[in-house]
């Protein structure tokens, strides 16, 4: 008798139903959580285009609530040339946010919001390590613009990727089944607890749908972003010029990075930066040119991409009332202009 009971019981709680009323709890429960971000961002050149004109244009995109003070991880891609950021609530609750800091070789980013609800609850990251490949996952987020939908798969897969030159960050990648659409970037995905282990990036797939390979940054990255202070976003939309492409350039300096855009009311733009006017197509790539060359800040050479990693984490450590002084060529000229940290 007692077999037979023990039976039943595990075959309740193996049983679809059990699983279903597991999901429909953790998605009531984190939820709310979940923001959709409608985004102006500056927007490229179109195909053809060869003199460019700044315009915005608008997306979306989703993010994680995972402190009460507002803070929201979202990626990189979703808010880096943001002009204005909109956060939507659950409840219809809309408020303004701001970047707090972007690592784009990563893609992943920090926001402030304007205002939280004070009935909604921040989400837990998970522990370091704390998801294995076979686990079920949910990812939540806004695909086509479908406000909070959930998706259910498997984790697929744990990637490392290359250490970032300049750095100890070495990023991972965890590789999922669960359906993936334009609109979930930057949305968290769960294991069953209703910890996030990772932020939705992007898809592998040949028809840009989701019959394709999602893949999210794991929280392992995450807090080894966030740890590591990665200081305040600057407004540079920068392109690192190899020895080859600074000198086809005119740059005798032979490196520095080439300004595409500068984002309204940053430091960069407060300083008087320039951004691109001109669209060219290199190899594939499209390219502005007609912006500032950045040469060096505070007197690190911007020589390679490890040159650039160390001035970042040279930003996350300045003092007030400091000077950092910013050499730059513009129009051929070498110019210089100097920021005094407030």
């Amino acid at each position: 008798m007692v077999r037979i009971i023990l039976l039943l019981i595990v075959t309740l709680l193996s049983s679809k139903s059990f699983a279903e009323n597991s999901i429909q709890k953790l998605f009531k429960k984190v939820n709310p959580a979940v923001v959709e971000l409608h985004v102006k961002s500056l927007a490229g050149p179109q195909m053809g285009q060869v003199t460019y004109k700044q315009k915005t244009a608008e997306s979306l995109g989703s993010g994680a609530l995972i402190s009460k003070e507002g803070r929201i991880l979202t990626a990189a891609h979703v808010i880096d040339k943001a002009t204005e950021i909109q956060i939507e609530y659950t409840d219809g609750t809309k408020t303004s946010g701001h970047v707090v800091w972007i690592e784009p070789l990563i893609d992943l980013a920090m926001i402030q919001a304007g205002e939280v609800p004070s009935h909604i609850k921040p989400i837990k990251l998970a522990k370091k390590e704390s998801y294995e490949v076979g686990e079920q996952v949910v990812i939540i987020g806004a695909p086509f613009g479908v406000s909070h939908s959930l998706s259910v798969g498997y984790l697929s897969g744990i990637r490392d990727g290359k250490a970032i030159p300049g750095s100890t960050l070495t990023p991972r990648l965890l590789q999922t089944d669960a359906s993936i659409n334009v609109g979930n970037s930057g949305g968290p995905m769960f294991n069953l607890k209703g910890e996030i282990i990772g932020i939705v990036s992007h898809i592998l797939s040949k028809s840009g749908g989701s019959n394709g390979l999602g893949f999210v940054v794991s929280v392992d990255t995450v807090q080894q972003v966030i740890d590591g202070d990665p200081g305040t976003f600057s407004g540079f939309i920068p392109l690192l010029l190899t020895k080859e492409k600074a000198l086809a350039l005119n740059n005798s300096a032979g490196h520095g990075m080439l300004i595409q855009h500068v984002i309204p009311g940053t430091l960069a733009d407060k300083l008087g930066f320039r951004g691109g006017n001109l669209n060219v197509i290199i190899g594939q790539a499209p390219v502005l040119l007609g912006g500032d060359i950045l040469l060096s800040i505070g007197g690190q050479k911007i020589t390679d991409l490890a040159s650039a990693v160390k001035i970042k984490q040279r930003f996350s450590q300045v003092k007030k009332g400091e000077k950092i002084v910013f050499k730059f060529l513009r129009n051929g000229e070498l110019k210089e202009v100097f920021w005094q940290v407030e």
